[in-house]
């Protein structure tokens, strides 16, 4: 379709045009020289052997697991919570307003809270005698990511699951169908692209993680994000190509999940039409 001068989407345009142009001058233009560059002189000189490292591919195999584990195992309890409040709409506030706030809680404090209640001298290893959870290792990681995932996919599911008709349900048991099968043929398949869509977002949001990481295991935290920041933090002989090379395979990772799920969602979007 054809842009008319003077039409709205033409002004749209014109409206948005100075705060496109900043984010071209400011972020795009200097992020696209910087990955020119960084690949350049990765062929170059044979820069990313540096990268291929096993020190940096764990760190990356890591974070994958890290963030598709807790992205898997934040949408099951999280569709089942929302699933109880979609019916009780006076709940939606509060229980939006404490998913919020829990999706928020991340970095330094939950830190502080893991290590009082799972650290050597905390509140659940001196209540047990050992410590259930490794605070550094990828068995804390994940009991920390869970603590701000589940509220993250809770707060972003609320609303789709409460747009299911209700009518639908009431039809399905009317043919005989219970709540298990009325969920399993009429709601997930309704849900479907809202469902990819968050899980690529918790997938984001998980691996782009450093806060919490970092406050937990400091440098020792094997994720891509705490890697990366220990190169160019503290170390003065350190290759500025080897952290550019780092940032531009985070990107890419965080770029083909959002790509991959905007296709599947679309895809599933269609069928469910």
């Amino acid at each position: 379709m054809r842009l008319r001068l003077g039409g709205p989407s033409a002004r749209a345009w014109w409206v948005a045009a100075p705060l496109l142009a900043l984010a071209g001058a400011g972020i795009v233009a200097p992020f696209a020289w910087r990955s020119a560059a960084a690949l350049a002189g990765c062929w170059q000189d044979g820069g990313c052997a540096e990268v291929l490292q096993p020190y940096y591919l764990d760190a990356l195999l890591n974070t994958l697991g890290l963030s598709t584990l807790s992205t898997l195992l934040a949408l099951p309890p999280a569709l089942g919570l929302c699933a109880l409040l979609a019916p009780r709409t006076r709940l939606h506030g509060p229980a939006a307003w404490l998913a919020n706030l829990g999706a928020n809680f991340a970095g330094v404090p939950l830190a502080l809270a893991f290590t009082l209640l799972f650290g050597v001298q905390g509140v659940v290893t001196q209540l047990l005698g050992f410590a259930p959870l490794r605070l550094e290792g990828t068995s804390g990681l994940l009991a920390a990511y869970l603590c701000f995932q589940l509220p993250l996919a809770t707060l972003l599911l609320l609303a789709p699951v409460a747009l299911l008709d209700a009518q639908l349900e009431e039809a399905a048991a009317t043919l005989g169908a219970g709540r298990a099968r009325y969920w399993r043929r009429v709601a997930l398949p309704l849900l479907a692209p809202s469902l990819v869509e968050v899980a690529v977002l918790l997938f984001a949001n998980a691996a782009a993680a450093f806060a919490t990481p970092f406050a937990l295991a400091g440098g020792s935290a094997d994720v891509l994000a705490v890697r990366l920041s220990s190169l160019v933090s503290g170390d003065l002989f350190a290759d500025p190509r080897l952290p550019a090379l780092l940032a531009l395979m985070l990107f890419g990772l965080l770029a083909l999940a959002l790509l991959a799920g905007r296709w599947l969602g679309r895809r599933l979007a269609r069928a469910a039409a």
